[in-house]
């Protein structure tokens, strides 16, 4: 379940919170601009790790049995931990503007 967030109650905070939503927007894409960067030198390695892999298999007289697929590793390129850095700055930008940020409280058993 998400945060509940309760806007600031003045116009001046309501204002100072739609910045901290704009600069939240640039943060995440940033997040996407690495993460896209990132998976494309990893394609670029896997390629080259590839062709030595080939070149390997043929001089051995062994058969080609991987992809350049094979040798892509995505989830090092996983931006996750930036997007949640993105959305810790927000909170406490928001809450900064007057906002207030209520976060779930975790239910184990037998919640109504």
């Amino acid at each position: 379940m998400p945060a509940r967030y309760e806007l600031p109650a003045g116009p001046g905070g309501r204002l100072c919170s739609f910045q901290c939503r704009e600069a939240q927007t640039h943060c995440h894409d940033s997040c996407g601009l690495m993460e896209r960067g990132c998976t494309n030198a990893m394609q670029a390695q896997a390629i080259k790790d590839y062709e030595a892999y080939t070149v390997e298999q043929f001089k051995t007289k062994q058969p080609v049995e991987l992809r350049a697929r094979d040798f892509e590793r995505p989830e090092r390129c996983v931006a996750e931990d930036c997007r949640q850095q993105c959305q810790a700055v927000y909170n406490a930008c928001f809450e900064q503007c007057g906002g207030r940020v209520v976060k779930p409280s975790a239910c184990h058993f037998f919640c109504y």
